[in-house]
């Protein structure tokens, strides 16, 4: 018995030590997009994740708060100097910033225009979308302001940017999993959440490592939690709608959590209460950039619908865009090919709707409507990228979903058209990976997704 609980105890440290030093490899993989190091990444990742759900097999429970820490500053240390080249968002971040800092509203002008010429720099060369207003909300703006702020105290450099950039998200995400961890203490739960966010490679590789404002969300989506978990009557409507604007001001798309939330929780009269609240927080919170429609300049607003058209017009392993796309063409449908983004628009409206009220219907638990609405949200989109998967894992750990490290992997290898060349997007190779999704979805639902254990009594329902 001894031995054996010997070997257990070296088993476990040997998959903790494989997957912590597995996060040291991707900053040597030259920081060049091309088909060779896009191979090298999706074959490291690939096995990194599988790594990882042996790491999971070895704790049927968290380990010790210590370990969990530990875990938590080894892997996203292990990526922080790494340079972001599978994405180019977070140039667009460093330069919103700099130009919001001096005054720039980017909502009402694009970011090429002439009036900006002294403020271009390499976040600026980097960045894509520069003829268009920033898409960002506003307090992710705000977000990208502060960091402009802190960086416009050292040196000018691209380096010195991200790294100020990328410390703001390590504490964003930090302090978020320091509320989950008090929110589990204290409800006498396990920490095994937090393990499963942690064991996950993607969460830090396109978090930390590609610096996606995502994490931004992360202590929204941990205060949502634990208002859901401890709060009562109007304090509880007020915070739940002020935190779902917040994370609707940082990513539109997390602001329909609002609506599982009422249509589970609240009387029709709170309802109404807490759309106001949201609307109070939103309108307040844009006011630096949108009030000139006071005095009737609308030059935001417009800038900032014409940006999200044109995003909305764009795509990327939306498999469902493309079905819809495939289906109006086949049926000579008159410009079918702006009829399908507005359909897939329809679809995931109704299919929120719809989750939320079946999540009713069968008392399902709130945290679970929840990560369901935001699954549908985000897989039922033209643009379906893996960075999306972020909030989605830390959503669904209070479940401690057993496929979530496997879709987790699945996403990644969505970045296999840049591992050809030249890069092209192959409808066939998506197909496949959704394909696969689907069916470990439903391996999870009846049970049978057998990957890692979990102690089932101790996770958060």
């Amino acid at each position: 018995m001894f031995s054996k609980t010997i070997d257990t105890f070296r088993s476990r440290h040997l998959a903790l030590i494989v997957y912590v030093s597995g996060f040291f490899l991707y900053p040597l993989i030259p920081a060049i997009r091309n088909a060779e190091n896009t191979q090298l990444l999706l074959i490291l990742h690939t096995f990194h994740a599988l790594s990882g759900i042996i790491l999971l097999r070895h704790y049927s429970e968290a380990p010790r708060p210590t370990t969990i820490a530990l875990i938590f500053i080894l892997t996203r240390f292990a990526v922080f100097g790494m340079y972001p080249w599978l994405s180019d968002d977070v140039f667009g971040y460093l330069f919103y910033g700099k130009a919001t800092l001096h005054g720039a509203n980017l909502y009402a002008i694009t970011a090429d225009h002439p009036s900006l010429f002294h403020l271009r720099d390499s976040a600026f060369d980097l960045m894509a979308f520069q003829p268009y207003h920033n898409i960002y909300p506003p307090i992710a703006t705000m977000f990208m302001t502060l960091s402009a702020w802190i960086t416009s105290a050292f040196p000018s450099s691209l380096f010195t940017s991200l790294w100020i950039w990328k410390t703001l998200l390590l504490i964003c995400e930090g302090f978020g999993l320091w509320i989950l961890y008090v929110m589990l203490k204290k409800s006498g739960q396990s920490l095994f959440p937090i393990f499963l966010y942690l064991a996950i490679p993607l969460t830090a590789l396109e978090g930390i490592g590609q610096a996606h404002n995502e994490l931004l969300l992360i202590p929204i989506l941990a205060g949502i939690l634990t208002v859901i978990k401890h709060a009562k009557g109007n304090a509880y409507v007020f915070m739940i709608a002020t935190l779902c604007a917040f994370a609707g001001l940082i990513k539109l798309y997390p602001i329909v959590l609002l609506i599982p939330i009422m249509i589970q929780t609240m009387t029709f009269k709170q309802s109404i209460t807490a759309l106001s609240a949201c609307l109070l927080t939103i309108i307040v919170s844009a006011m630096p950039w949108f009030s000139g429609i006071i005095i009737g300049d609308f030059s935001a607003v417009i800038g900032y619908a014409s940006v999200l058209s044109f995003y909305n017009g764009t795509y990327f392993n939306g498999m469902v865009l493309y079905l819809f796309r495939w289906l109006f063409e086949t049926l000579s449908f008159n410009e079918w090919w702006l009829m399908a983004p507005k359909a897939v628009s329809t679809l995931r409206a109704f299919s929120i709707i719809g989750m939320s009220i079946l999540g009713k219907v069968r008392n399902h638990a709130l945290t679970l409507s929840l990560y369901l609405v935001l699954l549908i949200t985000v897989f039922i989109s033209p643009k379906v990228h893996a960075w999306y998967f972020i909030p989605i894992i830390f959503i669904g750990s209070i479940h401690g979903f057993r496929s979530l490290p496997l879709i987790a992997c699945i996403m990644i290898l969505t970045y296999a058209m840049y591992a050809i060349e030249p890069a092209q997007e192959s409808l066939i190779f998506e197909g496949i990976l959704w394909l696969l999704m689907g069916i470990t979805y439903f391996l999870e639902y009846n049970g049978t997704l057998q990957i890692f254990n979990r102690d089932q009594g101790k996770v958060l329902a």
